[in-house]
């Protein structure tokens, strides 16, 4: 047997490991660039989205609803253990992985730079944090790439090695320029180093040195490409997340998947408003047969300028006939706005590009349809799930990188729902709470309640019943089974005597004859006020209650 273990020993066993899936998609040589189409560059991507009515719309209003409430510190955890690490979301008394006393609360000491830093202008361009933050929203929900970016300033021992940094100011990577550096499968870190001084040079070989200073080499995770120079950023600068399509490398533009609608809804909004310019197409000329085309080409002299007068004159031109006869028709070009069907077809390509984003018609002042889908509460939940889906990448992907970044370990950065909790679903919470935590203790559960008002159970260890096997000695009615009851005994002990058990078991002593009635039959003795000649003279007075 112990051969046999010797035998499938990990030392004794080669190592093979499954390979990397390579995608086409993702592989290009040299320094990974965007997948996008020839003649869809990200310059143009951006041009089209400021331009666009509905896109901006929707983005602002998506921007608007996720910081509108701005962002909050909350404690990411109610106790930790000193010696394990383990965190606690309630109150115990000691640690449920290593029964270890030694627990601690968040250490508000970490939030005093952040806090402080976050407060104020986060860069030299004089902006607040939240509107860095906006800034990327909308790199998302047009390039759906959006770039991070943290200005550290290291601290370095003699041997170029960092020992500690500091964030000193924040900004927003444009996507333009902003690129991911990694290999031909999307790692990154691998492929180029450079020195925290010389950003601006790159080094396939890691062990290498930096030629101008001599100074070790760092991975390189993100360059910036722009006015002709290259911008390195090693591990922990930048960050990199998509919203609507995340992958190894770069998202996918909602532009690009929008592009016909959107394209096709600015040239509608171009008609109609050449139609109200100068500029416009006209939507038909006068063709005039004459003879005399030189006396119709000094007339059109005079029609044009009138033309750029009157936006609305209708232009005039001559043909000569060929049978010298005279006549005018008309040559339309174009239908009418109504004829082709403007507002409907208009309405359908918002409708499609606002669903692709989430944004209902609400929020972009359009109460004219109701019911159903349509209905106000139901845009108003559409809208809410696609800030809370845009909240949660913020809430799990870059706010989570920027604690680290700042050394916070017991703190969480979040972005609170836009929507407050209504008071009534509040109370309908507690009481939900409340009926649960009742069942619980039926079931034989301890329930307690801490500070907060929050709920916690446990299971109490099971105890031996003192007097276990003991009956309890049971007092017997000695008068059970006779004709005196309490009422009875009490009226005989006050009045001095108590019956024995002979007498109790004697019946009722009935004084005089049982079948004489103990009462006259008769009006003329009953008290009712009323008349003898109106009284019952069947009716058995023993059955009647004695009027004194």
């Amino acid at each position: 047997m112990v051969e046999e273990k010797r035998r499938f020993s990990v030392f004794n066993l080669f190592r093979q490991t499954t390979p990397k899936p390579q995608d086409r998609t993702v592989f290009n040589p040299g320094i990974q660039e965007k997948d996008t189409s020839y003649y869809l560059t990200t310059p143009i991507i951006y041009n089209l989205a400021k331009q666009s009515a509905i896109v901006r719309t929707c983005t602002t209003q998506l921007k608007q609803e996720i910081f509108r409430r701005g962002y909050i510190w909350e404690e990411k955890f109610a106790l930790k253990c000193k010696d394990c690490g383990e965190e606690h979301k309630g109150p115990v008394e000691t640690c449920s992985n290593c029964d270890s006393p030694n627990l601690e609360k968040p250490d508000k000491k970490q939030l005093d730079y952040a806090h402080k830093f976050l407060e104020g202008y986060v860069n030299n361009s004089e902006q607040m944090f939240i509107d860095v933050l906006k800034e990327m929203e909308d790199d998302l929900n047009i390039m759906d790439d959006a770039y991070l970016v943290l200005v550290k300033e290291y601290y370095m021992d003699d041997t170029n090695c960092i020992k500690m940094h500091r964030i000193k100011e924040i900004y927003r990577g444009d996507p333009v320029s902003m690129h991911i550096y990694s290999n031909e499968i999307g790692e990154r870190g691998v492929k180029g180093f450079t020195c925290l001084k010389h950003r601006d040079h790159v080094n396939e070989d890691m062990h290498a040195m930096c030629e101008q200073c001599g100074s070790g080499l760092h991975p390189v995770h993100y360059v910036n490409r722009a006015n002709g120079e290259e911008q390195y950023f090693i591990e922990g600068e930048v960050i990199h997340f998509s919203k609507y399509s995340p992958s190894r490398l770069y998202g996918t533009s909602p532009i690009v998947t929008l592009w016909n609608m959107v394209t096709t809804l600015m040239a509608m909004e171009n008609y109609v408003n050449s139609s109200y310019t100068k500029a416009r197409m006209p939507r038909g000329l006068l063709a005039v047969q004459t003879r005399n085309i030189d006396s119709m080409k000094s007339f059109w002299r005079s029609v044009k300028e009138k033309m750029e007068q009157d936006p609305h004159f209708i232009p005039v031109m001559g043909v000569e006939a060929e049978n010298g006869k005279g006549s005018i028709e008309w040559v339309k070009f174009m239908d009418s706005l109504k004829e082709m069907d403007y507002i409907s077809v208009k309405d359908d390509l918002r409708d499609r590009i606002s669903a692709f984003y989430g944004v209902s018609k609400i929020f972009m002042a359009d109460n004219s349809a109701s019911g159903g889908l349509n209905n106000e509460g139901m845009q108003v939940l559409v809208t809410n799930r696609a800030v809370e889906m845009a909240q949660t990448i913020w809430n799990n992907y870059v706010f989570p990188f920027m604690v680290l970044q700042f050394g916070i370990t017991d703190w969480e950065l979040r972005l609170p729902p836009s929507e407050e909790e209504d008071e009534i679903a509040k109370l309908r919470k507690r009481e939900i709470e409340v009926n649960v935590a009742a069942a619980i203790k039926n079931l034989g559960f301890e329930v307690d309640m801490d500070d907060e008002g929050r709920f916690t159970y446990y299971k109490p260890e099971p105890q031996e019943m003192e007097g276990q096997g003991e009956q309890e000695e049971i007092e017997l009615d000695p008068y059970a089974g006779t004709n005196i009851d309490a009422g009875h005994m009490g009226q005989m002990m006050e009045a001095g005597t108590k019956p024995s058990m002979a007498d109790a078991g004697k019946p009722a002593e009935v004084k005089g004859n049982r079948n004489k009635p103990s009462m006259s039959v008769g009006p003329d003795k009953r008290f009712s006020g009323l008349p003898k000649e109106a009284g019952n003279q069947n009716v058995d007075k023993r059955s009647e209650r004695r009027i004194p």
